[in-house]
């Protein structure tokens, strides 16, 4: 089963009749990012997927994949991955932000065109306290079973901090491998790094 099967709806909560996107499904291509200033937030779990117990992680080694690989083919990119994140937050404990557990449930459910708070205003404190205008967001990471062979798959946001809008949207996968092995963390995180920045 793929990893996002959402409700598909357009502005003004309109339904759309079509698919849900899949990791199958053409990708829209994605603005450019050089010389932007760019947050990379932490990896959020897809619904029904526990973090591992190990790592807390929910694709182990997945968001160090996909800061090496987002350097890689975006080195005009000035990127702020999660390490640097949490060392920011945690000298500015007041912003009370948990970049582990953003609201991302709207994604789950429906296209999202724009979004609101509470996601925004996280986003917006964060951007102003390193920063930056877009923030890159994995609201949907998991490895999913499939009788040819599991993998992992992500569904990203790229979003204005400033105005809530979001600029670009993909569901991805990684190649087949086994659940919990570098090589499918680094799958998913080239694929998605060659999609943004091909």
């Amino acid at each position: 089963m793929a990893l996002m099967c959402v409700v598909l709806l357009a502005a003004g909560c309109a339904k759309v009749r079509q698919a849900p996107p899949t990791a199958e499904s053409p990708k829209a291509r994605a603005p450019s990012l050089a010389g932007r200033s760019v947050l990379v937030l932490p990896s959020q779990p897809a619904p029904g997927v526990p973090r591992n117990a190990r790592t807390g992680e929910v694709v182990p080694g997945f968001d160090a994949e996909l800061a090496y690989w987002l350097e890689d083919q975006g080195p005009r990119v000035d990127w702020t991955f999660p390490p640097e994140i949490r060392a920011s937050l945690a000298r500015n404990a007041m912003l009370n932000i948990d970049v582990d557990a953003l609201a991302v449930g709207s994604f789950h459910v429906a296209q999202v065109k724009n979004i609101g708070d509470p996601l925004l205003g996280d986003l917006r404190r964060l951007a102003a306290l390193l920063d930056a205008r877009w923030a890159l967001v994995p609201v949907a990471v998991g490895y999913v079973p499939r009788p040819e062979g599991g993998r992992a798959e992500a569904a990203l946001a790229l979003i204005d901090t400033y105005g809530g809008q979001v600029l670009w949207y993909g569901v991805m996968a990684g190649e087949p491998g086994e659940e919990g092995s570098g090589e499918v963390a680094a799958s998913l995180a080239r694929v998605i790094a060659q999609t943004l920045l091909p």
